[in-house]
């Protein structure tokens, strides 16, 4: 198997939840902190040999050595996780490299070693993530789901905030009814053929590629979506989509923290 190694980017600021990734409230009430439970799980996969968290934080590098984690201090200047990763990963001796987002608390070693696998079988794709089925309407609509579409061999044709196949037909309303059928039947077992699809912000990278990602042009897609998966697929590369039966709750908002509070208190 070839070496990989994995960086959780960590960062205090946030733009809906500032430092949530060490909020004593999760220490009090789950036992560990946001990113504690991240790295937890990271370090249970498997194929994984080292688990570094990257960050420009003082306040984050000390909780980190606190709980026993491995923490690298990086450049402020980053506008990124990628980047933030990218600049660690410049300095290690390893294959692939292994982008967790310090804020996905449901993530498991088990999940991080099926990337790895089907990074290490494929042949096209410089980066590899996960997605999974949407339920929901109220997913299918929600800019902060991040939608994606995929061709026959399972790379990605596009990622967005948009409710994303659009359902041409029909006004808003309509279409949502159009968009629940699709949904009931998919939920009800009923429609194996066509999934909406969520993406979960999961990577693995070719290190090469990782390295150059940095400097390719940033397309403007990626400026309005906020999402610099698109500026890998703007620059002519592949991005491997793996669908997985697993969910993850990624903390963005007050409202996602308090439901991680719930899922994890002790």
């Amino acid at each position: 198997m070839p070496k990989t190694v994995a960086i959780i980017p960590a960062r205090y600021a946030s733009t809906r939840l500032p430092g949530k990734l060490i909020k004593n409230e999760a220490r009090e009430q789950t036992g560990k902190y946001l990113l504690e439970h991240v790295y937890r799980s990271v370090i249970e996969a498997k194929n994984v040999q080292e688990v570094i968290i990257a960050t420009n934080d003082e306040r984050i590098a000390k909780v980190v050595k606190n709980f026993g984690g491995s923490v690298t201090m990086s450049s402020a200047n980053h506008t990124s996780g990628t980047d933030r990763v990218a600049e660690i990963a410049s300095s290690l001796d390893v294959d692939f490299i292994v982008n967790i987002q310090g804020d996905e608390p449901d993530i498991t070693g088990s999940m991080i070693d099926d990337l790895i696998d089907a990074m290490y079988a494929e042949q096209e794709a410089v980066v590899c993530t996960f997605a999974n089925t949407i339920r929901t309407v109220e997913e299918f609509i929600d800019p902060n789901v991040v939608k994606v579409v995929i061709d026959k061999n399972g790379h990605a044709m596009y990622f967005s905030r948009a409710s994303i196949p659009f359902i041409r037909d029909g006004n808003i309303h309509t279409s949502c009814a159009t968009a629940k059928e699709i949904l009931d039947e998919v939920n009800t077992g009923n429609n194996t053929s066509f999934h909406f699809l969520k993406h979960l912000g999961i990577y693995i990278y070719r290190k090469d590629f990782l390295l150059s990602f940095p400097s390719l042009p940033v397309p403007k897609e990626e400026e309005l979506e906020k999402l610099e998966q698109l500026r890998v697929l703007s620059n002519g590369y592949k991005i491997k989509v793996v669908i997985t039966p697993c969910t993850c709750e990624g903390v963005d908002t007050p409202e996602d923290f308090e439901r991680f509070l719930e899922k994890y208190r002790i």
